[in-house]
C-alpha cells in the first residue's frame, strides 16, 4: 500500500513539473496560434511587425530558463541557429555543441577568403560575450540567426557591424553584395569584426537611409554626449542609506552601502545600436555577476532598462545563466533630462505638487511645499511615463527649483525634500512604495526620474527593469495634472511637452545590482 502511493505521488510530481515546463511554450503557441511564427531558410520568420511585438513582449518579461526552453522547443528543434542563444540546465550540453558546430562549418566554408583558417571554442566564446554588450538585449539576439538575421513579413533584416541594412526578401543578395561591394561584415562572423569607431561613408550621421536602390540603412543617431559626467563621491553612500533604511532589513542595508562602485566598459560598436554600460565580477573561477544598463535602438525594438544577472561557467565555457540563492536589484535613481521652453504659468504660489496613487488614482496636493499635501480626490488620470508597475507618480511644477541642476542634485532634493512626504502618504494607506515615478518640472527644463527601492528575488538568476514598451519608440506627450493642476484647476503652463526617453537632453544613472551565493554577496554599485 505505501508503495503505490510513493508511485502516485510520484506521478503526480512528474505530471506537474511537465506541465510547469511547458507553460511558456503552451503560452507561445496560444498567443502565437493565428500568426505563424516559423523558421524560413534559417531565419525566424514572423508574418508581421504586429506579430513580432506581441513575442517580442510577451517573451521579454519571462525568466532566462523560460526563454531557453521556448527556443529549444519552437525554434532550435526546427534547425534554427542564434546569434548567440540562450540555454538552462537542460538544454545546454545539446545546444552549444550544435551551436559550435554549425558555426565551425560555416567558418570552413569560407575559410579560402580568410585570414584564420580554423576558429576555437574560446574564439567563439568571447564573441558571445562581446555581442551580449553590444546589442544589450539578451532576447533580440537570440532571435536573430547565425548570421544576425531575423524576416519579417516580406523584410530581411541584417545586423551589421555598421549597424542594420534591409530590403524586400526578393533583393536580399542585394544586402549581401552591398556588403561584400563595402567589406561590411555581419555581427555572426566571428573574429572579423572590426572596431573602427566611426560612422560608414555610406550614412556618415546615422538614421534611416537608403543606400541602394532596394537596401536601406539604419544606425542610430548619435548626438551630443548625453552620460551624466557627475563626479563619483561619497554622497552616492549616503543616497543609499536613504533609500533602504525604511524598506530593508539592517544587515541588508549594509551590504549594499559596502558596495564598491564599478568603472562600466562602453563597447564601442553599441555606439551603432545606442549605448550599453556593463559591470562584471567574477568569483569561484566559474561565477559571475553582471550589472548592465541598455538604451539601445534596434529598430524592430527599442530597448532601455538594467539588468543583473548570474552565470555560472560550464564545461561548455559559455555563460548561461544560473539560479543563486537571492538576486537583489536597487535603482537608487535613473534620471532623464529634457529641455522645455514653458513658464509657470501660477503667479499666485511658487510650486505645485501632486502626488499619484497609481492603483486608485488618489491624489494628494501640496502648495508652496513638498509637505503636508491634502487628499484631492480619488480615479484621477496617471501622468503618462514609460515605466511600468509603479507604486507612486509624483510631479512637481515650480518656476525655479536650480540653474543646470545635475542628476546628483536632484536626487539629492527627492531624497531630501520629496521621500518623506511620499513615505508617509503611502504608510497612511498602507501600501508599499517600491517603485517610483518623478517629474520635476521648472523654467527651460524637466526631469523624469525612476526609483526602485530594492527588488529581490530567491532561487532566480536574474532580475531585470525595462522602462520602455518594447516596440514602440519611448515618446509621450506631458501635461502636468493633466492639463489642470490635478484638483486646483490650474493651468501651470507645463502642457504638451514632448519627452523622447531615447534622446533625452542628459541621462544619469545610480543602480546596484549583486548575488548571493551560500551566504556571501557578489555585486557592486553603477554610477555615471
Amino acid at each position: 500500500m505505501k508503495t503505490e502511493k510513493f508511485i502516485l505521488i510520484l506521478l503526480l510530481t512528474i505530471c506537474c513539473t511537465s506541465c510547469e515546463n511547458d507553460s511558456s511554450k503552451d503560452s507561445f503557441n496560444k498567443s502565437n496560434s493565428a500568426k505563424q511564427i516559423t523558421v524560413e531558410n534559417g531565419r525566424i520568420y514572423f508574418p508581421d511587425k504586429t506579430a513580432f511585438q506581441d513575442f517580442y513582449n510577451k517573451s521579454k518579461n519571462e525568466s532566462s530558463d523560460e526563454i531557453a526552453s521556448l527556443l529549444e522547443e519552437e525554434f532550435y528543434k526546427k534547425d534554427f541557429y542564434s546569434l548567440k542563444p540562450i540555454v538552462n540546465n537542460d538544454t545546454e550540453i545539446n545546444e552549444v555543441q550544435r551551436h559550435f558546430n554549425k558555426i565551425k562549418q560555416s567558418h570552413l566554408l569560407k575559410s579560402v577568403n580568410s585570414k584564420n583558417t580554423s576558429l576555437t571554442d574560446d574564439t567563439i566564446i568571447e564573441h558571445y560575450d562581446e555581442l551580449d554588450d553590444i546589442l544589450g538585449d539578451d532576447l533580440f539576439q537570440s532571435l536573430l540567426n547565425e548570421n544576425g538575421e531575423i524576416q519579417v513579413g516580406d523584410i530581411i533584416y541584417v545586423y551589421t557591424e555598421y549597424g542594420l541594412l534591409f530590403a524586400n526578401k526578393e533583393y536580399v543578395n542585394e544586402i549581401y553584395n552591398f556588403m561584400q561591394v563595402n567589406q561590411i561584415n555581419s555581427l555572426g562572423d566571428i573574429g572579423e569584426i572590426g572596431i573602427n569607431q566611426r560612422y560608414p561613408s555610406f550614412n556618415s550621421n546615422g538614421g534611416l537611409k537608403q543606400v541602394t536602390s532596394h537596401v536601406s540603412s539604419f544606425i542610430d543617431i548619435k548626438e551630443a554626449e548625453k552620460i551624466s559626467k557627475n563626479p563619483i563621491n561619497n554622497f552616492d553612500k549616503f543616497i543609499s542609506i536613504e533609500s533602504f533604511m525604511a524598506t530593508q532589513e539592517p544587515i541588508f542595508n549594509d551590504v549594499v552601502n559596502n558596495l564598491s562602485t564599478c568603472n562600466p566598459s562602453n563597447p564601442w560598436l553599441a555606439n551603432l545600436f545606442g549605448e550599453t554600460k556593463v559591470c562584471t565580477t567574477n568569483y569561484e573561477r566559474k561565477r559571475r555577476v553582471k550589472l548592465k544598463y541598455y538604451n539601445v535602438n534596434l529598430f524592430l525594438a527599442y530597448s532601455i532598462g538594467v539588468k543583473v544577472k548570474h552565470q555560472f561557467r560550464g564545461w561548455t565555457g559559455i555563460w548561461r545563466e544560473e539560479r543563486t540563492d537571492e538576486i537583489a536589484l536597487g535603482v537608487n535613481s535613473v534620471t532623464w533630462f529634457f529641455d522645455n521652453s514653458k513658464v509657470f504659468n501660477n503667479t499666485t504660489n511658487s510650486m505645485i505638487v501632486n502626488y499619484y496613487i497609481t492603483d486608485t488614482g488618489k491624489l494628494y496636493t501640496s502648495l508652496n511645499s513638498y509637505n503636508n499635501a491634502i487628499y484631492a480626490g480619488t480615479n484621477k488620470p496617471i501622468p503618462n511615463l514609460p515605466i511600468k508597475n509603479l507604486d507612486l507618480v509624483i510631479e512637481v511644477a515650480a518656476d525655479y527649483i536650480g540653474k543646470d541642476l545635475n542628476e546628483y542634485q536632484i536626487r539629492k532634493l527627492f531624497y531630501g525634500s520629496i521621500y518623506g512626504e511620499a513615505q508617509k502618504i503611502m504608510k497612511s494607506l498602507n501600501k508599499p512604495m517600491d517603485e517610483v515615478g518623478v517629474i520635476i518640472n521648472q523654467r527651460g527644463q524637466s526631469i523624469v526620474q525612476y526609483y526602485n527601492l530594492g527588488t529581490k528575488c530567491t532561487n532566480c538568476s536574474d532580475i531585470q527593469k525595462n522602462f520602455d514598451w518594447g516596440i514602440v519608440s519611448p515618446k509621450i506627450t506631458y501635461n502636468f495634472g493633466v492639463g489642470n493642476g490635478g484638483d486646483l484647476k490650474i493651468n501651470t503652463g507645463f502642457n504638451d511637452l514632448k519627452f523622447d526617453f531615447k534622446n533625452p537632453k542628459v541621462t544619469g544613472i545610480n543602480v546596484y545590482g549583486m548575488a548571493k551565493k551560500n551566504g556571501t554577496w557578489y555585486g557592486f554599485k553603477m554610477v555615471f
